[in-house]
C-alpha cells in the first residue's frame, strides 16, 4: 500500500437510513447509532498528500463537520444529478463565496446543463462546475475517470475508475445491467471494487422499475466475483448489515469506514 486510503463519508441509498418515516427494524435500531446508521453516498480518497471528493450530497455537511479537523477537498468529482449525488454542491458554493475559497469542481461535460439547471445562481458569473477531460485526473496519486454507466429506470450514472501502477479499483455506486463492453473496458483486473446494491433481493419488482444491483444481484455478478476485495455500498433500509454475512473478501460499507488503496 503506498498510503492512499479511501475513506466511505455516509454509504446510504438516496432515502438514508434510517428514513425519518419509517418504524422498520433495521430503521429502529439505526436510530441508536449503529453500524446501520447511514447518510447519502460519498467517499473521500486521500494520498500523496491530496484529497479527492466524490460526490457531494445533501448529507455533505454534516460529513464534513465530523472529521476531526477542517478538510477542503483539492477536487471534487460529481457522478450524476440526482439529490443525493449533488445537493451538497451548494455548501461547496459556501465555501468557494463566503470563506474566499478555490475548489476544483469536475463532472461528466453531459450532466453540466443538469447541476446549472439545481444551481443557476452559481452560473451567473462563472462556471463553478468544469467538464472533466477526458484523460481524468491526476490527483491523490491516482489517475480518475469517469464511465458511463446505465442506472435503469433513472437513465444514466457514472461510475469512478481509479489506477495507479499496481493497482486499480472502481466506485460504482448507482447502475445496473452494466453492458458487457463497459465491463471490459472498466471493470476487469479490479483489486477493489466498491458496488452499490440498495436491497438485498429485489427479484419481485418488475425490473423495467429497477435502478440499482441488489446484494443477490451483486454476489452473482461474474466481474464482482474476480475483483480482489469487494465492499458494497449504497444500502437502503432493506439491508441489515449485521444479519447477514458476505463470502471472503466482500465487505459491508458503513459510514467512517477506511480502506487502503
Amino acid at each position: 500500500m503506498n498510503g492512499a486510503a479511501l475513506t466511505f463519508l455516509g454509504t446510504a441509498d438516496s432515502k438514508g437510513v434510517p428514513r425519518f418515516w419509517c418504524g422498520c427494524p433495521v430503521c429502529s435500531e439505526a436510530r441508536a447509532g449503529s453500524v446501520n446508521r447511514r447518510t447519502r453516498s460519498a467517499a473521500l480518497v486521500r494520498g500523496s498528500g491530496e484529497t479527492l471528493l466524490l460526490d457531494c450530497g445533501p448529507d455533505l455537511h454534516a460529513q464534513l463537520a465530523r472529521l476531526p479537523g477542517p478538510l477542503v477537498p483539492d477536487a471534487v468529482l460529481i457522478s450524476h444529478a440526482h439529490n443525493d449525488h449533488l445537493l451538497g454542491l451548494g455548501d461547496l458554493l459556501d465555501y468557494v463565496r463566503y470563506a474566499d475559497g478555490r475548489l476544483r469542481v469536475y463532472a461528466p461535460a453531459e450532466i453540466i446543463p443538469e447541476i446549472q439547471g439545481r444551481f443557476p445562481y452559481a452560473f451567473r458569473q462563472a462556471a463553478p462546475v468544469q467538464p472533466l477531460p477526458r484523460e481524468g485526473l491526476g490527483v491523490a496519486g491516482l489517475r480518475v475517470r469517469a464511465f458511463r454507466v446505465p442506472h435503469g429506470a433513472n437513465g444514466h450514472s457514472h461510475a469512478f475508475r481509479l489506477d495507479r501502477p499496481g493497482f486499480a479499483a472502481a466506485y460504482v455506486t448507482d447502475a445496473i445491467d452494466v453492458p458487457e463492453e463497459v465491463v471490459r473496458t472498466w471493470l476487469t483486473d479490479l483489486d477493489l471494487l466498491i458496488l452499490g446494491t440498495s436491497f438485498a433481493d429485489e427479484s419481485g419488482v418488475p425490473h423495467a422499475g429497477r435502478s440499482v444491483y441488489d446484494v443477490r444481484e451483486a454476489l452473482a455478478l461474474p466481474w464482482a466475483r474476480a475483483a480482489r476485495r469487494v465492499c458494497l455500498t449504497h444500502l437502503s433500509h432493506d439491508v441489515d448489515v449485521r444479519a447477514r454475512s458476505l463470502p471472503a473478501g466482500w465487505d459491508w460499507a458503513r459510514d467512517g469506514l477506511e480502506l487502503g488503496l
